[in-house]
Formats: C-alpha cells, sequence, structure tokens
C-alpha cells in the first residue's frame, strides 16, 4: 500500500493533470478558429524550444 501511495499515485496525479491540461489547450484553441494537432506524447517529456 505504501508502495502505491508513494511511487503510483503521484504519476497517476501528473498524468492526469496532463489531460486536463491538453483538454483546455484544445478547447482554448478552437475557441480562437485554430485547428490544433493531437500530440503523441507528454509536454512535460519534451525539450522545451525555447530556454528560459
Amino acid at each position: 500500500m505504501a508502495f502505491f501511495i508513494g511511487i503510483a499515485c503521484p504519476w497517476i496525479l501528473v498524468i492526469v493533470l496532463d489531460r486536463l491540461s491538453e483538454a483546455r489547450r484544445v478547447s482554448e484553441l478552437e475557441s480562437l478558429g485554430v485547428t490544433p494537432q493531437p500530440a503523441n506524447h507528454s509536454a512535460y517529456l519534451m525539450k522545451p524550444d525555447r530556454p528560459y
């Protein structure tokens, strides 16, 4: 049980939040009239194109 709480729960939370943010991004772009391309992977795993 401690394994699930300590290891799996944070990853499940990251996955759920990633899906929610992707859905919000798609809805915002569609409201602007832009057709977004579907992402094949998580944005968190990508190297950013601009160093902040």
